[in-house]
């Protein structure tokens, strides 16, 4: 039974310093590295809020009203944040996104 008997140490880790912005960043302006990276994005054209008691009683055909006006542009979101702003429209068989703002941070 020894064999299977693991030894525990403790680990020591050196302390980093503090790097300052003279270094390069990973990219270096470069995003030719990423370029390729799939990424997913939505369209959130409004909220609502329901009681339990509301949510169970819809049914087909229920009608739920958004907290926005039809004429008001819709968010496009990236990884929960607000990345850009639009309008909702048709291309061919399916919805999209007419880009009227585009957030810069």
């Amino acid at each position: 039974m020894s064999a299977n008997r693991k030894t525990i140490g403790r680990v020591k880790l050196a302390e980093l310093k503090k790097q300052t912005d003279s270094h390069e960043s990973i990219l270096n302006g470069n995003l030719d590295v990423i370029k390729d990276v799939q990424v997913k994005i939505q369209v959130c054209l409004g909220e609502a809020e329901l009681s339990v008691a509301e949510l169970l009683e819809l049914r087909e055909h229920s009608v739920v009203t958004l907290d926005r006006d039809a004429s008001h542009a819709v968010d496009l979101i990236l990884d929960g944040n607000i990345v850009g702003r639009g309008n909702l429209v048709v291309v061919g068989e399916n919805f999209g996104i007419e880009l009227t703002e585009i957030r810069n941070s």
